[in-house]
């Protein structure tokens, strides 16, 4: 009965999810309306597409974008539950070892060096993700064989705040004011720019991430048992611990690097899903994707559309939004 019911909770946040996506589409600095959306999907999927601006609106910059804030959100939500579950930690979110401050840090370098331009469009997606691998390694090797949560906590904290550190002084060092707002946009998360060739790069990141999360799933319930539980009944707790750093790590490099960072959804969404499903990994990996894919395809909707035609940035409505929800959680779940 329980099962059946989890089952049926699943498809329904499925069906809201595919049928929100092309709702969302007339959403933006330039509303289009339902029924020109639907004219223009029927044309292009009959081979009929046009040149007409609303087709490009639609095909070349909404229809990306919509498709990879859905992935997006998917990845930093089930990142989050990683992060939650291997630091034993459920106030842990996707960025508490540190990579998006060594992706900010990367990014920004590139921006205020003039070297993104050099090497534009992709310049500030490869300083990201250098930078992010720099912070990945550091955590890795300081963190050594130690299965200790709280030991990889505090190193990410320690990253966290040395890069953090040198992203604002590549601020301040700065005397371009155009290339300050560009890094500071950056920092807050945008979905500006996406473009088709960056869909099918996170797509394949979710898909080994739902993988990887699928194909150790028992390993996973047992790290929620203690680590010492873990360990007697057999998981080697250390060698879980890296995998999951490593494999967390190139997913929100990968995201942070395209995307710039967002907060709070890989926080708040994992416990969402385990109020509407339940703790074990095997139901967590479906609720936390399609509730993370939902909101984070609304929250674009909200910041392309609040102040148009300016945009405001993601990761400060996320945070507005996540904030109270996530004391609201914490104040039913400590009532104490």
């Amino acid at each position: 009965m329980i099962v059946k019911r989890l089952y049926l909770r699943a498809a329904i946040l499925t069906i809201i999810l595919i049928l929100s996506m092309p709702i969302t589409i007339g959403f933006g600095s330039i509303d289009i309306e339902i029924n020109i959306v639907v004219e223009e999907v029927s044309a292009f999927l009959q081979g009929h597409s046009s040149d007409s601006p609303n087709s490009m609106i639609i095909f070349d910059i909404r229809v990306p974008r919509i498709l990879f804030a859905a992935i997006a959100g998917a990845i930093l939500s089930l990142t989050g539950m990683l992060m939650q579950t291997v630091s034993q930690n459920y106030l842990a979110d996707p960025y508490i070892l540190g990579v998006s401050s060594g992706a900010g840090m990367g990014a920004v370098f590139c921006i205020v060096t003039g070297i993104a331009q050099s090497f534009a469009p992709y310049g500030v997606y490869v300083g990201a993700f250098l930078g992010a691998t720099l912070a990945t390694i550091v955590v890795v090797q300081i963190a050594g064989t130690s299965s200790s949560p709280i030991k990889l906590v505090l190193i990410g904290m320690g990253i966290s705040a040395l890069f953090s550190a040198f992203t604002m002084l590549e601020i301040y060092g700065s005397k371009n004011e155009a290339q300050v707002r560009s890094a500071m946009f950056w920092l807050m998360g945008s979905f500006t720019g996406i473009q088709w060739t960056m869909v099918p790069i996170a797509l394949t990141v979710l898909i080994v991430l739902m993988l990887f999360i699928w194909l150790f799933r028992h390993e996973l319930d047992l790290i929620l048992l203690g680590r010492e539980e873990a360990q007697h009944l057999g998981l080697s707790t250390e060698r879980m611990q890296q995998m999951v750093v490593v494999v967390s790590s190139i997913a929100i490099a990968v995201i942070v690097s395209i995307a710039g960072i967002i907060g709070f959804i890989g926080l708040v969404i994992p416990h969402i899903a385990r109020f509407i499903g339940e703790s074990r990994h095997a139901v967590m990996l479906w609720f936390t994707s399609l509730i993370g894919a939902f909101v984070m395809v609304w929250a674009d909707v909200m910041a392309r559309s609040m102040f148009k035609p300016e945009e405001l940035p993601i990761g400060i409505l996320t945070a507005c939004l996540g904030a109270p929800i996530f004391m609201q959680i914490i104040n039913r779940q400590y009532k104490s």
